[in-house]
């Protein structure tokens, strides 16, 4: 396993979320895009990595 690999899967599950929701912020450019639908998703599943971060912090 090549060591950027690695590097990754040593993150934080809410820092490497946080990565991969960018990643799907940037591909959903398609025309046929509900854009309001795709914000409420996008919003949830923030909320739901925020909350994660929050738990993170605290166990520190």
């Amino acid at each position: 396993m090549p060591n950027s690999e690695l590097q990754q899967i040593n993150k934080p599950l809410h820092l490497l979320a946080r990565q991969y929701l960018m990643t799907l912020q940037g591909s959903c450019t398609d025309p046929s895009t509900n854009y309001c639908e795709l914000w409420h998703v996008l919003t949830f599943l923030h909320n739901l990595i925020t909350a994660s971060e929050e738990e993170y912090l605290r166990e520190d």
